[in-house]
């Protein structure tokens, strides 16, 4: 079985703590209360994937606390694994008084997908910094038995 986890910070903790705040400033102290339990509840967010080959099945979610959201679903034949590079910019495509058009900021982040026959293509399992996406892309290609190719250089190379 390979599972894969992380972290997820939401902005909707910060509206829920901002909601609990009119709240308690205007002594409605249930309403407080609740939007607290809420704020709690979702700044321990996370999301995962878990991938069952014996069973053939995968299960996508996001997990707060204890409570899971998401169901498994059929896994179709997959056919390899692959780590891509993607470039995220800051550059906007409309004008802003913040970002200046000569500057031109960008970053690099890199994602592991699963490539499966079929009209799904592929499913997304997750994205970090280089290191750490070809150790998840290496170790779910061994969970798998299938190859994992490497498409963050220009040599488009298979290193499993």
């Amino acid at each position: 079985m390979y599972s894969y986890e992380r972290y997820n910070f939401r902005i909707i903790t910060m509206v829920f703590l901002l909601l609990a705040t009119t709240f308690f400033y205007y002594g409605e102290w249930i309403g407080g209360a609740i939007s607290v339990v809420l704020a709690i509840l979702v700044t321990f967010s996370y999301q995962g994937v878990k991938i069952d080959p014996e069973k053939k099945r995968f299960l996508k979610y996001d997990r707060f606390l204890k409570l899971r959201i998401g169901r498994w679903e059929k896994l179709p034949p997959p056919s390899y694994v692959t780590l891509v590079r993607i470039n995220l910019s800051s550059q906007r495509t409309t004008p802003s008084p913040i970002v200046l058009p000569e500057v031109k900021k960008s970053s690099k982040s890199f994602k592991v997908n699963l490539v499966v026959e079929g009209e799904r293509r592929f499913i997304p399992i997750c994205r970090g910094s280089k290191e750490k996406m070809m150790e998840e892309a290496l170790k779910l290609g061994r969970v798998l038995e299938i190859r994992v190719l490497d498409y963050t250089t220009h040599e488009k190379k298979w290193i499993l």
